[in-house]
């Protein structure tokens, strides 16, 4: 058996590395609590947002804008909550796994 030269190990943890800080920075649409799943706190948080009661990072309004349109309005945070309840809205991006900037 040939044992692996060093570039190869290091190419390795290299390729290795950069799975793993790729995998780090992807979410879903509607979570913005970041806890890995869609729930009514989720829909509060953007209706608190909408109402000027809450702050969101630039990543939070990006998994907010659950239509997709670059705006975060209550129709987003009532998409939000019929994906909490498991309910299909034509046109959400819900659940949609993206890669945050």
């Amino acid at each position: 058996m040939k044992t692996p030269s060093c570039k190869t190990i290091v190419l390795a943890g290299m390729l290795l590395a950069c799975a793993a800080r790729a995998d780090a920075r992807m979410a879903r649409v509607c979570d913005v609590t970041g806890n890995g799943t869609v729930t009514s706190v989720d829909a509060n948080r953007v209706l608190r947002y909408v109402a000027g009661m809450w702050s969101f990072t630039p990543e939070q309004q990006l998994l907010a804008d659950a239509s997709g349109n670059g705006h975060v309005t209550a129709f987003d945070a009532v998409c939000i909550l019929k994906a909490a309840r498991r309910m299909v809205v034509p046109g959400s991006q819900c659940g949609t796994l993206i890669q945050l900037p």
